[in-house]
């Protein structure tokens, strides 16, 4: 019986450690992909503000185009 006791205690201790290993992997993972996160943000968000002003400047080069035709035609 006391032998039983020990397995039981032994087994408990490895499942444990087996566990907060695992643990400790998910969160690694978990902070790896944070970051990911946190990078894909700042670049959206970077994209989104930068948006307005490519469509100004778009627009600028359509108006100096259509000048540029007219003065040719």
């Amino acid at each position: 019986m006391l032998g039983s006791v020990i397995a039981i205690i032994a087994t408990t201790r490895k499942q444990a450690a087996e566990m907060d290993k695992k643990i400790a992997v998910i969160e690694a993972k978990m902070d790896n992909m944070n970051e990911d996160i946190k990078s894909h943000n700042q670049y959206a968000k970077m994209f989104s503000e930068n948006i307005p002003a490519i469509k100004q400047h778009m627009s600028d080069v359509d108006r100096r185009l259509d000048s540029i035709e007219r003065k040719s035609a």
